[in-house]
């Protein structure tokens, strides 16, 4: 059994909210695709789709989909959860809405997380949002998390054109140890 479905399988107090700042953004019904990039237990997207969103949620863990497809169950709501690492996933469509919070840093190099960041550049609409959410700093992962303005930096000099819509620093955890990056822009 891999980390991932260890985690999922035994740890009830995992955040079951949606990301504050992604509820901010979208708060009213919708329509459009979404692609949720490391769902989890599916905490965005079970949101998502509570506001008529179209979802797709991908995960690594085999465990966390099944809680994503009994909660989507329970709920009414049609979500696609598959198993599979992102680096793996085939981007077949263009996505409205992509999120990806708390996964860059689960991500060991930084030329495979600059890769998910192109990737989901290129597979989102005119129009379309993405949304991610990563730390800075990490004490405990081996991770080199991307440093701060990184984002801002592929995206302002891509061959797109992108409104920064969010481009912020907060600390969070228990003992506030952790900075997060939330950062938001459109494709126009």
């Amino acid at each position: 059994m891999s980390f991932f479905d260890n985690w999922y399988r035994g740890d009830a107090t995992l955040k079951a909210e949606p990301d504050e700042e992604l509820v901010k953004l979208f708060n009213e019904k919708g329509d459009g695709k979404v692609l949720d990039i490391g769902c989890g237990r599916g905490r965005n997207s079970l949101y998502l789709a509570s506001l008529g969103y179209d979802v797709i949620a991908v995960d690594v863990s085999k465990h966390a989909i099944i809680q994503l497809d009994q909660n989507a169950k329970l709920l009414g709501y049609d979500i696609e959860g598959i198993v599979c690492d992102i680096g793996d996933y085939s981007f077949t469509e263009k996505y409205d809405i992509i999120v990806i919070s708390n996964v860059l840093q689960f991500i060991l190099k930084r030329v495979e997380q600059i890769n998910i960041i192109y990737k989901v550049m290129e597979y989102i609409t005119t129009n379309g949002t993405i949304f991610i959410k990563h730390p800075l700093t990490i004490l405990d992962l081996e991770s080199q998390c991307l440093r701060n303005g990184m984002l801002n930096r592929f995206f302002t000099h891509s061959e797109f054109n992108w409104e920064i819509l969010l481009d912020v620093n907060k600390l969070a955890g228990r003992k506030k140890d952790c900075e997060l990056n939330i950062f938001i822009a459109k494709k126009s």
